[in-house]
C-alpha cells in the first residue's frame, strides 16, 4: 500500500464530501433558487456543479486504486496533474477576479491532494 496515494484518496474523498454537503447548501441550492438567471445558464451551471462532483469522486477512486495496487502509476499521475491544474485555476481565478483567498479555499484542498499525489508517485 502506498500511504501517500492513500492519503491523496482520502483527501479527495473529503473534498468530494465538502463539495456535496457545503457546496450543495451554499452554492447549488441558492443557484437553483435564483430567479434572475435564465434557464440555460442556470441549469448549465448546475450541470457543471454535478460534473465537478463526478470528477472529485473519480480522483478519490483513482488514487485509491493505485494506492492499493489495483491501478497503474499513470492513473495516479493523471489524477495528480488534474488536482494540480484545479489548484492553479483556483488561484488564477482568485487573482484574476481579485477574490478574497479565504472565501475560496478550493486551492488549498487541491494543493494538499497534489502534494500527497506527488510524494506518492516518487515512492
Amino acid at each position: 500500500m502506498n500511504l501517500w496515494l492513500a492519503l491523496a484518496a482520502v483527501l479527495a474523498a473529503i473534498t468530494t464530501l465538502i463539495h456535496v454537503i457545503l457546496g450543495g447548501r451554499y452554492v447549488a441550492t441558492p443557484l437553483l433558487a435564483t430567479e434572475r438567471l435564465h434557464a440555460v445558464p442556470k441549469f448549465t451551471m448546475y450541470y457543471c456543479w454535478h460534473l465537478v462532483t463526478i470528477v472529485l469522486a473519480a480522483l478519490a477512486l483513482a488514487f485509491g486504486l493505485v494506492a492499493t495496487g489495483r491501478g497503474s502509476r499513470d492513473l495516479a499521475l493523471f489524477a495528480t496533474a488534474g488536482a494540480a491544474l484545479f489548484c492553479l485555476w483556483s488561484l488564477g481565478m482568485i487573482g484574476l477576479f481579485r477574490l478574497r483567498i479565504a472565501r475560496f479555499p478550493q486551492w488549498l484542498l487541491f494543493a494538499t491532494i497534489t502534494v500527497s499525489g506527488m510524494v506518492g508517485l516518487w515512492q
